[in-house]
């Protein structure tokens, strides 16, 4: 099992980013009122037919090449994890479309690990130029987004609508 939840984030980025992915969302919500944790990973790579998802879930297949013997652990301890942390677990996949895994958590439960170096998993998932990563962190009202095609901070194109109107309606008051 890996000790903290950005590894668990970075492994199943690289396996998007292996399976083709231009476009990765990765998003966490802290609710510490609501008591939860959600971390959702997106990707627009090849996906998966239930089939395969099934074995993968099972935790005895993987995608990548060049095992002697196929092994495939990142799903299975997150869900793994989310469980044990009296949370849910789900994966959406589907050849061509992509894949969507879903965790969540109770933030106070005492076996949740904790978030770790969410800045160094982002970074080495930067490298890969052609892909955009998209980081949607969400913490108790709280929010911070960025995208590695624009290199910086960004608000969602909503609240950038939002905002512009706001100041304009405070300049005319």
């Amino acid at each position: 099992m890996l000790e903290d939840l950005s590894l668990h984030i970075l492994d199943i980025a690289i396996n998007s980013l292996a399976a083709g992915a231009k476009t990765l969302h990765i998003t966490v919500l802290e609710d510490i009122r609501r008591d939860w944790l959600i971390i959702r990973i997106h990707d627009d790579g090849q996906g998966m037919d239930e089939k395969t998802l099934q074995a993968v879930l099972r935790r005895n297949l993987t995608g990548k090449k060049g095992r002697r013997r196929p092994i495939g652990l990142g799903l299975a301890f997150l869900r793994q994890t989310s469980e044990m942390c009296g949370g849910t677990f789900h994966v959406r996949s589907a050849p061509g479309k992509g894949t969507s895994v879903t965790a969540s958590m109770r933030f106070s439960h005492i076996d949740r690990p904790p978030l770790g170096d969410l800045n160094a998993t982002i970074l080495a998932l930067c490298a890969h130029r052609d892909v955009d990563v998209r980081l949607h962190y969400l913490s108790n009202g709280q929010a911070f987004h960025f995208s590695s095609q624009e290199g910086r901070p960004h608000e969602p194109r909503g609240t950038q609508k939002t905002q512009r109107e706001s100041a304009a309606s405070g300049r005319a008051a």
